[in-house]
């Protein structure tokens, strides 16, 4: 759930920056943009998700000012 809006993101701006180059009467090259950009963001996500497991990103700790 850390990720999540990364993963959303990636899966758009990709998509949108894709559907700039791809031809609209090939269905093939839609269906293979629609899949890269939700494998390449879900890998994303996955990857940045175990590294946050590891290392605890973004799980930081307030000083306490005494």
């Amino acid at each position: 759930m850390t990720f999540l809006s990364i993963t959303a993101g990636l899966f758009a701006g990709i998509l949108v920056y894709g559907l700039f180059d791809v031809d609209f009467s090939n269905s093939e090259a839609l269906t293979k943009l629609l899949l890269r950009s939700f494998v390449t963001a879900i890998g994303t996500g996955l990857i940045l998700g175990i590294l946050n497991m590891f290392f605890k990103i973004g799980n930081f700790q307030k000083k306490e000012n005494s």
